[in-house]
């Protein structure tokens, strides 16, 4: 049941709108680097040198464009995201420092506009397997991990959605691999050992050969050396938002509430 307090709060949401004509866009966010941070691209336009320690520098092979035709902000500025054309694609070159030996966590939030075949998030593979490897097959998100034991992955049981934002998450914490979408755990495989390094190039939206390219926008790419808890992920941050967004979004009054 509703409290008095929360009813309380709402109406003075509405009403500080309706007084100030206040409107905005859908809340964003952006990662802050932390201490298990490898690389993280905001992808604002510019300069793609990752905000952590590392400053890692992606260098785009193809045409470098961003999208700034969505309804929401980061950080009270213009939301953008890269727009990756199908042929795009962001190398990292063959960085070790992107590839940790015993956890990982890879994440973005993702707008696909084609998912036929394989469409690549975030890889370090080539033909032979790499260390990971973070994609989508036939709509289907999969998560693989190579170990001196082997390859395994963790799969999603139902296909991303066309045209919609969604946050695509896979960890490693050498005992299991598992699969989140929009913060939720979709598909997890028991795996061991660590990750093995065989000198092919970080990309995103592609692998070492250039295959597989991601068609549609990405933001908010991150790489990390734990494996993080669901309850970190960016569907707990306030998330882009579709073209159709409507300033009585829940999520976002409810962010408003909390406040």
């Amino acid at each position: 049941m509703t409290s008095a307090k929360s009813v309380c709060a709402l109406f003075s949401v509405f009403f500080f709108f309706s007084i100030t004509g206040f409107s905005f866009a859908a809340g964003g966010f952006e990662y802050l680097p932390d201490e298990s941070t490898l690389g993280l691209w905001h992808f604002d336009g510019g300069d793609l040198t990752d905000t952590s320690d590392n400053a890692v520098k992606g260098e785009v092979e193809g045409k470098a464009a961003w999208d700034e035709n969505q309804d929401w902000n980061k950080e009270n500025k213009p939301g953008k995201s890269f727009v990756f054309d199908g042929n795009a694609v962001i190398s990292l070159g063959e960085t070790k420092v992107l590839i940790p030996k015993v956890e990982i966590t890879i994440e973005a939030w993702v707008y696909p506009e084609d998912l036929s075949g394989w469409r690549l998030i975030f890889t370090n593979w080539d033909g032979p397997p790499g260390a990971y490897h973070l994609g989508v097959q036939n709509g289907i998100a999969k998560f693989h991990i190579n170990t001196e034991k082997g390859v395994a992955f963790a799969g999603a049981s139902k296909p991303l959605e066309l045209e919609e934002w969604q946050h695509v998450a896979g960890t490693y914490d050498s005992n299991q691999i598992k699969l989140y979408i929009d913060g939720k755990e979709v598909g997890s495989t028991n795996h061991g050992g660590k990750l093995q390094r065989a000198g092919f190039d970080v990309i995103i939206g592609s692998k070492n050969t250039r295959q597989f390219n991601w068609k549609g926008l990405m933001d908010e790419v991150r790489i990390s050396d734990i494996a993080r808890a669901a309850d970190v992920l960016g569907p707990n941050l306030d998330a882009p938002q579709a073209v159709d967004f409507s300033e009585l979004t829940l999520p976002i009054l409810w962010g408003y509430l909390k406040r």
